[in-house]
């Protein structure tokens, strides 16, 4: 009976395990955006269509929920991103290659990357080739075709819903 019961608690606690590993790795995906710059490119996209959207439906008394609505909601909208960008990383790199990943573009090279590309000094290029060179390099640039296209269709998808759900509030 005993081992019943150790038997059980272990089996019931897998879930719990297996939860805190995905909660760990979602957490190092969004961070990984957030530095790499990703992230502020799908906050960029949503400010944009909010400006477009302003020339075609200016706020009014019978719109004014819908744009505080979209106001109100860009936090949330570019977060639900990393939920859908999580399984592909998921798929493509493990909890330590994104650590490694993470760790680059947290360095002053990685930074200098995402800030300017052209203003990055010799030492920053060298440390860029090396880190490109390494083993988790060589896989990124091999998985590029992959993500590429996996990163767009779920971009797409999300402007999408984005203009679609923005239209029917400010109609």
């Amino acid at each position: 009976m005993n081992q019943l019961k150790y038997i059980l608690l272990f089996v019931l606690s897998i879930p719990v395990f297996s939860n805190a590993q995905d909660k760990s790795y979602t957490t190092l995906v969004s961070e990984y955006l957030e530095v790499n710059g990703s992230m502020g490119q799908y906050n960029y996209a949503y400010d944009e269509l909010l400006k477009m959207l302003n020339g075609r439906f200016p706020e009014t008394d019978a719109n004014a929920q819908g744009w505080k609505f979209l106001k109100e909601n860009k936090g949330k909208a570019v977060k639900e991103m990393i939920s859908l960008l999580e399984p592909i990383y998921k798929n493509n790199f493990t909890e330590a290659e994104i650590t490694k990943m993470l760790a680059f573009y947290k360095s002053g090279t990685g930074k200098q990357l995402v800030a300017d590309r052209s203003k990055m000094n010799p030492a920053q290029k060298e440390k860029l080739n090396t880190f490109y060179n390494s083993e988790i390099g060589k896989k990124i640039i091999e998985k590029q075709p992959i993500l590429g296209t996996e990163i767009s269709k779920v971009s797409e998808g999300w402007s999408r819903e984005l203009y679609e759900t923005a239209l029917s509030l400010l109609k």
